[in-house]
């Protein structure tokens, strides 16, 4: 699902910030987490993703609760 993020503009281009969700990739050590259905706004324009900081703390948290965003560790 996209929808307008309130006229936001991308601070790489200026093009236009869509919400939406992602799938997050993040390497920890040896792991790669994969967190699906996170809040983003990707530019309509160049296809830069931002999220936001509240959003990231909680994913930085997920170690010690692995399934919050639907996420999971995949081992290297």
């Amino acid at each position: 699902m996209t929808t307008k993020a309130n006229n936001q503009r991308c601070a790489v281009c200026g093009g236009e910030l869509q919400a939406t969700t992602i799938t997050h990739e993040e390497k920890r050590d040896s792991h790669i987490y994969l967190s699906q259905n996170v809040p983003a706004k990707v530019c309509t324009a160049c296809g830069e993703i931002w999220i936001d900081e509240e959003v990231l703390q909680q994913i930085d948290n997920s170690e010690s609760t692995p399934y919050a965003y639907n996420s999971c560790k995949i081992s290297g």
